[in-house]
This record gives structure tokens, C-alpha cells and sequence, in this order.
């Protein structure tokens, strides 16, 4: 993200297309961001942008191993912490403190935590670690969340100077045979790294996208430009124009034909990538071509000139205004902010990027840059934590006694009820609920607001929950089991992550009544025995491993020959039809056919089966939310329309009676009052958006109890 320097590497002109391809870049990532329609892609801007740094880094380094035969290290750090630092600490320290006046007080520690990150360079681990984890994964973006390629870069360039210089060795001015040493390393960066980009991303595309061993071979394009420009510079004047006219397609196609549906990076990133370097490419001979002169008017040399503060600046203005009024801003909203971003990358600019580059402190000794550099950089991530320490709820441990709960009991559905049943599509007729009483967030919460997003099932803790990326064998679930695992009543669970959220409840009877209980969950897999590919969202595909898991799941049920078998699954699951990813609640059929299959396997087993049906949706990060009206625990709640989806339940209450499984709807006890509250009692009832928080859980178990068949009590 770095800007052109006046010495383009392919000798001492000023290269001002370069400046334009930088404003292309810049205004995509602005476009996507703000969701201009059409530019579904402009995220591949950033992807022009490594190309480009690549090209004008390596081409500085290349030309100080040519001229002196080395390259002083300390230097080129103490130039990039000039150019990059200044602005960069600024907007991270702005961000942190504009998050804790206007973002409920959880949230305000996240972002206290991915400031601290941004500012050590390294909020492109921290994003992949959070993205591939699926309940990380859903939280509110961050508005940090666009430091991660500065990450990137400079992980890249904190080796890649020492690198090249090791190779060429100090013969570079007198060995000719150095700079072939450096082609050869810069190629086999750049197969390397993209032969992993093509392996990881479809099996982990978040982890693909954040990480420098997947990117680097983007920055590694353009060093080789540097390696070819003599060769470059003397292409057919037709043939360079060419270049210049295929690259600006390819980066308008990337950005109007991708989507969030694309698999990224992978190989869909070789098209912008191209793009880039054939744009420097075909400027190297044509600099002052018609497209090369487009590139260059002045306007796009402005945006060029000031793309570095524009992507600084852009996501967090963007982000905080919709966090702070709780929606998406409209779309006259966005485009305000946008300009706002313009004024305030200007004004950046003039008063804090140039005064450091070409003022006093561009005179100041390497070693004294380098360590203000590191100090200012610890400074800012150490205030921004404490920062977000002192705003954060407080964190207090929760009594290991199990809570009663005084919530309604409730007949289970069974086949020899025929009136219970409702036909599939069916609104399920409910009573009336109670007003939910008005008052304060409970000073003694189980578990604390401080607490909560640690507040996992154990099966997390313990690798008995498989995240989406794993495919774990039967063998591997043998340390599995809980409650009593030698006794003769056995008890599974299966389903996604919200069956693994009633797994506590379950926990708390096998622990009192010696069941043998076995988890089988992984992330976003629903146990439906379907024919229909199951669609990921994270990973940007059809879930396969899903199918596989369903088969594994089903083998290992046949071989514990289970007393009982409970099914519970998220209503979020899409399915993949024609190509195109739906929402499994628009295809109740499909889903309904599903579990049908699946009860119908456990049942072959001789297991008994229970199927719960899927908890009510809140609105919004209940947490979140209460962490921001502690005197008023009803703005948080939910009304019961918007979070039962009373369609799902009948579907599945009438696949459970046809065939002859027990079907539980836990939709009252989640919601006895109406709104849905977020807190009943002293217990908070979720976790995050969807899933339940353990002490809720386990509260559930005497309820849950006598509606469970087929085992002894």
C-alpha cells in the first residue's frame, strides 16, 4: 500500500500511470466497499495493489544491490516506518477511541485487541485465526478489519530485502550470473506461494485470504517485472499498448464478475494479479501511450497520490457510522462518507504523511527512526488495549452450581399424538406469552458479559466439535465420550453447532443418571441425509466434508448401537441447487426429505430418536447489546415472530411423527414472555447471535428430561 516513489525501478522517470493504476485500486476497494452496484469484486484491488508494491519495493532494493552491492537494511526499515507508521498509528489510535464512544462496550475490546495487532503488524493472523473459527467468524466486522494487507506486506518485506541480498551475495556489481540467482528465488516464491493459494483456498479460504505464504507470490509478480524490464522495454510499441488495454480489462472484469461467492485468492486472483502486471508491463515501453496517458491525468495521479490515506481512512468511516446507529446506512449515507474519506485522505496527506517523508524527520538518524518507529508502535498497541480493558465489561466467574430456571413444562410431540402434528409449512399455534418484565441487566449475570465469549461447551475445549476445515476419522472420536463411559445406557448427540449447544444439558443428565453420552457435531453440517450438497459460507463452496461426516456419523451410530440418538440442527444451513447457494428455509422439502433419511437410519440401529428443533433466532449479539443497555435488558429482546421460525418446526415436528421420533420444541423455553428476552432470571440465554450460553443450557436439562424416550432414569 505503500506510494510511489519518484524513482520507478525501471530506472529514474517518474512513472504517473503507475500512480493511476494505484487510483484504480484504491476507488475499487472504496467502490466495494461502499456497495456501489456493480462492483461485487473491487475487493481484487488490493490484489493490484501487492502487485504493485512488489514491483516499485523490489525494484528499490534490486537497484541498491546494483549500485552498491549490498542493501542496508537498517535504511530500507527505517524508509518504510517513515512512510507507512505515521498515518497508520493515527487512524489505528483515532479508530480505538471513535470504537469506545460509539460501539457497545464488548465489542470495544475486540476492536482494542485488532488495534494492538494493526499496530505490530500482524492483524492478518489475528483475522485468519478469527475467520476460521467458526463462531469468531460471525462477529461484527471490525473496523481495523483492513489492516490485515499491510500486514501481509510488511511480513513480506521484513524478509524480503535479507533475502534477495543473500542470494545475489556481494558480487551482484561484477557476477552476472546474481541476478539470475534472484529470478530463479523470485520464481519459485511465486509458484510456491500460488500453488498453496490453489491448494488452501478451497479447503480454507478465510485462511488463504489473510495469510502471507498464500499472498506473497502476488508481491513476487512484481519483483519479477523488475527482473524483465529490460526485456520489457523493448516490446513492439502495439504490443505494449495491447498489454496496457487486456490489463485494465482484466481488473474491470475481476471487479464486476466476482463476488463474496468467489473462492479468494486461489486462482481467481491470477486475473487481477495479470491485469497489474501487464498495466506496468506494457508501460515500460509505452509510458506516454494513450491508455498509459489516461492512466496518468491529473485527477488519477491525485487519487493515486493519495491512496494510501484513502484505504486507511475509507473502512473505518464506514464501519462505525452503521455500528453506532445499529443498520446499514443507506446508500446517499455511504457515498457522504466516501467523499468525507477523500477530504480527510487529503488533508492526512499534507499534514501527516509528507511532513514525515520529506521534513525534518527524514533527516533523523536510522537508528533514532527505528526506535521511535518501534516505540510509537508498542505505545499505541499497548494503549489501545488498556484502553479497551477499562471499558470492557468486567469478567467474573460464574458459580459452578447448576441455576434453576421457573420456565413453562411442556408435553413431548410423539406419533401416537396425531394431534400435535402439524402439517409441514404450517404455523405452529402458540399461546399466549406474558409481557417480559422490564428491568436492569442483573448485577450477578451467569455467565458475565466479560465472561461470555469464552463460554463454551467443552466439546470445543476437548476437539469432540469439528470445525468446518476438519475431517476427523470414527477413531478420532473415540476420547469422545462423557458422562459414564462404561455404563450399559447410551446417549449420542449429532448435529451442528447447535446441537452442540444443548450437548451441556445432555451433559448434566448423563453426569446424573450414569449415561454414557457421545458427541458427534461439527460446524455448519446438519445431520440430513440428503443427496443435496450442503453450501459453506466460509469456505465459498459446497460443504463436502459435510457429506462425508453425515456417512462417518451414521457408521459410528451403528457401531455404539445407541439407547437413544438426539438430532438438532441450525436453520441456517443453505443448500447448493443449480449452482446457486439457498437457504434451506426455502426448501423445507429438500430439508424435510433429509432428516426423514437420517431418523430413519438411527432407527435401524435400534436407537430411539429425539430431534429438537432449532432455538430462536435473536436479533442481533444479544451480548453486544446488553453490554450497551445494562439499564434496560428489554432493549435486547426480541419478539417472538421474528425469532421462531414456526415453518421450520412444523416441518420437522411432522417428518418426527410420520416417523415415529420424538420431536421437542424448545421455542418456550427460550421465549416464555413476550418479547424474547435475552436474560431469564440471572442467566443470559446466548452466547452470541444464535448459540446458547452453557449455564442456560445445562439449566434446560430438568426440562429436557422426562421428554427424552427409550432410557432408563
Amino acid at each position: 500500500m505503500t506510494s510511489t516513489p519518484r524513482a520507478a525501478a525501471t530506472g529514474t522517470t517518474f512513472r504517473p500511470d503507475i500512480e493511476g493504476l494505484r487510483a484504480i485500486a484504491v476507488l475499487a476497494v472504496l467502490a466495494y466497499h461502499a456497495r456501489i452496484p456493480g462492483i461485487s469484486g473491487g475487493y481484487i484491488g488490493v490484489d493490484v495493489f501487492f502487485v504493485v508494491s512488489g514491483f516499485l519495493i523490489s525494484g528499490l532494493i534490486v537497484r541498491e544491490l546494483q549500485a552498491t552491492g549490498t542493501v542496508d537494511l537498517a535504511t530500507f526499515y527505517a524508509r518504510r516506518a517513515r512512510r507507512l507508521l505515521p498515518a497508520a498509528l493515527v487512524v489505528i489510535a483515532a479508530t480505538v477511541i471513535a470504537s469506545a464512544i460509539v460501539l457497545p462496550p464488548l465489542r470495544v475490546g475486540d476492536v482494542a485487541i485488532d488495534g494492538a495487532a494493526s499496530a505490530l503488524y500482524v492483524g492478518n493472523i489475528r483475522y485468519a485465526a478469527q475467520a476460521t473459527d467458526y463462531l469468531q467468524a460471525e462477529l461484527d466486522p471490525s473496523p481495523l478489519l483492513h489492516f490485515w494487507s499491510l500486514g501481509v506486506e510488511e511480513q513480506f518485506y521484513l524478509v524480503w530485502p535479507a533475502l534477495l541480498l543473500l542470494v545475489a551475495g556481494r558480487g551482484i556489481r561484477t557476477d552476472g550470473t546474481a541476478m539470475r540467482r534472484i529470478a530463479i528465488v523470485v520464481g519459485l516464491v511465486a509458484v510456491g506461494s500460488l500453488a498453496m493459494s490453489m491448494v488452501l483456498t478451497p479447503t480454507d479460504a478465510p485462511l488463504a485470504f489473510f495469510i502471507l505464504p498464500t499472498r506473497a507470490w502476488e508481491l513476487a509478480v512484481g519483483a519479477g517485472l523488475v527482473l524483465a524490464a529490460a526485456s520489457l522495454k523493448r516490446l513492439p510499441t502495439p504490443m505494449a499498448s495491447a498489454f496496457v488495454l487486456a490489463g485494465l480489462g482484466a481488473i474491470a472484469i475481476a471487479a464486476v464478475a466476482y463476488d463474496l461467492t468467489t473462492p479468494f485468492p486461489g486462482t481467481a486472483a491470477i486475473l487481477p494479479v495479470t491485469g497489474a502486471a501487464l498495466i506496468i508491463a506494457g508501460g515500460m515501453r509505452t509510458p506516454h501511450g494513450p491508455l498509459s496517458r489516461l492512466l496518468s491525468i491529473a485527477p488519477m495521479r491525485f487519487i493515486g497520490g493519495i491512496s494510501y490515506s484513502l484505504y486507511l481512512w475509507h473502512w473505518p468511516l464506514l464501519v462505525l457510522p452503521a455500528a453506532a446507529f445499529g443498520m446499514p446506512l443507506p446508500g446517499v449515507a455511504r457515498l457522504a462518507l466516501v467523499a468525507a474519506t477523500f477530504v480527510l485522505a487529503t488533508a492526512s496527506k499534507r499534514w501527516i504523511e509528507d511532513p514525515i517523508r520529506h521534513g525534518r524527520a527524514a533527516r533523523m538518524p536510522t537508528p533514532r527512526t527505528l526506535a521511535m518507529a518501534g516505540a510509537l508502535s508498542v505505545a499505541v498497541a499497548v494503549g489501545s488495549i488498556g484502553l479497551g480493558a477499562a471499558i470492557a465489561p468486567p469478567t467474573t466467574v460464574a458459580s459452578s452450581d447448576d441455576i434453576a430456571l421457573d420456565l413453562p413444562t411442556r408435553t413431548p410431540t410423539r406419533t401416537s399424538d396425531p394431534a400435535a402434528t402439524t402439517a409441514p409449512g404450517a404455523a405452529t399455534p402458540r399461546p399466549e406469552r406474558p409481557a417480559t418484565a422490564a428491568g436492569p441487566v442483573p448485577g450477578d449475570l451467569v455467565p458475565s458479559l466479560g465472561a461470555v465469549r469464552d463460554d463454551l461447551p467443552v466439546v470445543y475445549e476437548d476437539g469432540c466439535h469439528a470445525s468446518a476445515a476438519e475431517t476427523p476419522t470414527i477413531d478420532d472420536l473415540d476420547t469422545c465420550v462423557y458422562g459414564a463411559p462404561a455404563a450399559d445406557t447410551t446417549v449420542v448427540v449429532i448435529g451442528d453447532s447447535h446441537a452442540a449447544h444443548w450437548f451441556p444439558a445432555l451433559a448434566r443428565l448423563a453426569e446424573a443418571h450414569a449415561w454414557r453420552l457421545v458427541s458427534i457435531t461439527k460446524s455448519a453440517c446438519p445431520s440430513i441425509d440428503t443427496d443435496v450438497d450442503i453450501y459453506n459460507p466460509t469456505l465459498k463452496r459446497p460443504y463436502l466434508e459435510c457429506a462425508a461426516w453425515m456417512d462417518m456419523t451414521l457408521e459410528r451410530i451403528a457401531a455404539e448401537s445407541p439407547d437413544l440418538v438426539v438430532v438438532s440442527n441450525s436453520r441456517s444451513t443453505r443448500f447448493v441447487i443449480d449452482g446457486e447457494a439457498v437457504r434451506s428455509t426455502d426448501r423445507d422439502d429438500l430439508w424435510g426429505a433429509g432428516l426423514d433419511a437420517t431418523i430413519r437410519a438411527v432407527q435401524a440401529t435400534g436407537a430411539a430418536v429425539v430431534v429438537i428443533g432449532d432455538t430462536p433466532d435473536p436479533a442481533g449479539d444479544p451480548p453486544v447489546c446488553l453490554s450497551d443497555h445494562l439499564d434496560d435488558a428489554l432493549a435486547c429482546a426480541t419478539p417472538s415472530d421474528e425469532a421462531i421460525t414456526s415453518t421450520r418446526l412444523a416441518t420437522e415436528r411432522a417428518v418426527a411423527a410420520k416417523a415415529g421420533a420424538t420431536f421437542i420444541d424448545p421455542s418456550d423455553w427460550l421465549c416464555p414472555t413476550e418479547p424474547c428476552p435475552a436474560v431469564i432470571g440471572r442467566v443470559l440465554v446466548y452466547r452470541d447471535g444464535h448459540h446458547m450460553t452453557t449455564p442456560f443450557a445445562r439449566a434446560l436439562a430438568p426440562y429436557l428430561e422426562p421428554l427424552l424416550p427409550g432410557i432408563d432414569r
